[in-house]
């Protein structure tokens, strides 16, 4: 077996398992919708959403790869293009995820009227999405998602280098960037109000701000992956003869291989959904110990 095929295998293995934790996370949610109704669990899911799409995506682009591995002119699909597109939107809308995940934080540690009714907060997810499945059109209609002459996959031009850094900038240093002026700023308005606090509402603040210092260091998976992914393109892009055939499929697993890590850390952090969590295995421990308890069978006894 190639290297190729070796690549192509774990890198649909990885997307394959990151499907179903997502998928798993989002039932957990459903099952005990009534105990996690609120607003922060919301965001969670909101990210858990995104990982499934772009895992599912990731699903699509591995099987094809595999499929035009065998044959020695592969034909270009009508969707080829489509799923490029997909792939950088859905790259941008777990980091995304994450800023929501830091306003509501904020908003809620300040105290803001912002995010006090449903509709704004619909509103503020609903507009995370549109952004996210827009901002790579133009690239998508303009023909500029197209397939890699060194690999069997669809990717955004690698000869239009403000094309690439513009979709970069999007996903990855602008969530950062915002992520670190949210939790500076609140780190700020805690060393102001920490006189005026009682004991139990300063250690409430200091948990509101580890909480967020865990968002960022969440969405640091996503940028230490995102720092070798950029290097890569670079060196596919001036010096491709000097990399071995079919590389960029390194390129999409390793874009792949912090959700699973992402999901189970974001799982913890959310109050609601890790005592779901934690109520469903005591049902499944319940159910096992009683159907593996032995029947006493009881015989009957003459009274005289």
């Amino acid at each position: 077996m190639d290297f190729p095929s070796i690549i192509n295998r774990i890198y649909i293995s990885v997307s394959c398992l990151n499907f179903l934790v997502a998928f798993g996370f989002l039932t957990l949610a459903c099952l005990y919708r009534r105990q996690c109704f609120n607003f922060p669990t919301l965001l969670a899911c909101n990210t858990a959403l995104a990982v499934l799409l772009s895992s599912a995506n990731h699903i699509a682009i591995a099987i094809y790869m595999f499929i035009w591995d065998q044959n020695d002119t592969p034909q270009i699909d009508a969707l080829c293009a489509f799923r490029a597109y997909f792939y950088h939107s859905t790259s941008a809308c777990v980091p995304h995820s994450f800023i929501l995940l830091a306003i509501e934080r904020y908003c809620k540690i300040r105290q803001f009227t912002f995010l006090k009714t449903q509709y704004r907060k619909k509103c503020l997810v609903l507009l995370q999405w549109v952004f996210d499945l827009t901002f790579t059109l133009p690239i998508l209609f303009t023909g500029n998602m197209t397939k890699v002459a060194s690999d069997n996959l669809c990717f955004v031009t690698l000869t239009r280098l403000n094309l690439i850094f513009y979709i970069a900038v999007i996903t990855n240093p602008l969530t950062m960037i915002t992520l670190i002026i949210i939790y500076r700023l609140l780190v700020r308005h805690m060393h102001q109000v920490s006189t005026r606090l009682n004991n139990n509402q300063h250690m409430r603040l200091q948990r509101d701000v580890i909480v967020l210092r865990r968002i960022v260091l969440l969405n640091s998976q996503l940028v230490l992956v995102a720092i070798p992914l950029v290097i890569l393109i670079y060196l596919i892009i001036f010096k491709g003869d000097l990399l071995p055939n079919k590389i960029m499929r390194i390129l999409l697993l390793m874009s792949n291989l912090p959700f699973l890590s992402m999901l189970i850390i974001l799982l913890l952090l959310t109050p609601d959904l890790r005592q779901s969590l934690i109520e469903c295995r005591n049902k499944f421990k319940f159910c096992r110990s009683t159907r593996n308890t032995p029947v006493q069978i009881i015989s009957p006894t003459i009274r005289f």
